[in-house]
């Protein structure tokens, strides 16, 4: 890990300095670049705009870090819910992206499960929808889905349990993978045989003991899962595959793998950050494919933001920007 990483990462969880960039959050930007609003509201007007300018679709996601008080565990959990309904009554893609971490893994499984089941039936049924409507998920449009985020090693196998207690239950769950798990094909072999959907990254909790070591052999692994995920025995599943990365030679490589195995672009997306290369994102979506953003929203938005710095340096003059005279708060 570089100095520069180390540096954002010591940002990223200091106190004094989230507390302060929170007082300037509406006008720093570096939240208006990685951030997609303030509150539920923003995030989907945030969505909407790119939705109706581009065609590109979002997840919200609310910030929160690992939480174990009952307040903050509950707050995560309705912000996801209401998170829902604004996006069926915007007539948008009702995609949430949740850490298990965030709705209660942290005080105990129970608790978890049973806040991620009502999230769950918030996307299958988001609030305000008459009953026996359709939503996207039932007409088999593979685009209404709570999304588990896949968090440290630590809790990776509860959330694919949680995974699969969903599924069970008939709601519309869907799993992060990590490329790097050197065990990622053998959960990739259960899951290419449901009626799911898969986003495929390359991981950004590194465990020795257990990932793949180097660029070049998590860019090989990460292939690797990308070809199960394109497979005929996916396709017949109904499994949904989406491929994180903002990485144009592995999505090149994806997309001459699907064109030779049958998937149309329709049947499959690419998922990438909000504010991370928005011109590949055009360009993937002026070539016909299906784009995602994972748009974040709400007021903790500091330790998410910088370490989009963190992962590449040449963001560092947005960092600059919001430490100085960006709102006046440093001047």
């Amino acid at each position: 890990m570089s100095i520069f990483q180390r540096t954002t990462i010591a940002l990223a969880r200091s106190p004094a300095m989230g507390r302060a960039m929170r007082a300037v959050a509406a006008r720093t930007s570096l939240a208006q670049r990685f951030v997609g609003g303030a509150d539920v509201d923003a995030a989907v007007r945030t969505a909407q705009r790119l939705r109706d300018a581009h065609g590109i679709r979002a997840s919200l996601f609310y910030l929160g870090e690992y939480v174990a008080e009952p307040a903050a565990i509950e707050h995560n959990v309705s912000q996801a819910i209401n998170a829902c309904g604004a996006l069926a009554a915007a007539g948008l893609d009702v995609h949430v992206s949740v850490d298990p971490t965030a709705i209660g893994y942290m005080a105990s499984d129970a608790l978890g499960e049973a806040n991620a089941r009502r999230i769950g039936q918030a996307v299958r049924q988001p609030a305000g929808q008459a009953t026996g409507q359709a939503t996207g998920q039932e007409a088999g449009a593979g685009r209404n889905w709570m999304v588990l985020d896949m968090e440290d090693a630590g809790i990776r196998e509860r959330t694919c349990a949680l995974h699969r207690g969903l599924l069970q239950a008939g709601l519309p769950v869907g799993l992060t993978l990590q490329a790097r798990r050197r065990r990622t094909p053998e959960d990739l072999a259960w899951a290419i045989r449901q009626q799911t959907s898969l986003r495929l990254v390359k991981g950004a909790f590194p465990e020795r003991a257990l990932d793949h070591a180097g660029r070049d052999r998590i860019d090989h692994a990460y292939l690797d899962a990308a070809a199960i995920m394109l497979s005929r025995e996916a396709r017949e599943a109904g499994f949904y595959p989406v491929f994180g990365t903002h990485d144009d030679r592995l999505a090149g490589a994806i997309m001459a793998l699907a064109r030779e195995r049958g998937w149309s672009p329709d049947a499959f997306e690419f998922e990438m950050l909000y504010g991370v290369r928005p011109d590949w994102q055009l360009a993937l979506r002026g070539l016909g494919y299906n784009v995602r953003v994972y748009l974040p929203f709400g007021g903790d938005w500091w330790p998410y933001a910088i370490r989009r710095v963190g992962e590449n340096p040449g963001n560092a003059w947005l960092l600059a920007r919001s430490l100085k005279a960006d709102g006046g708060y440093f001047g």
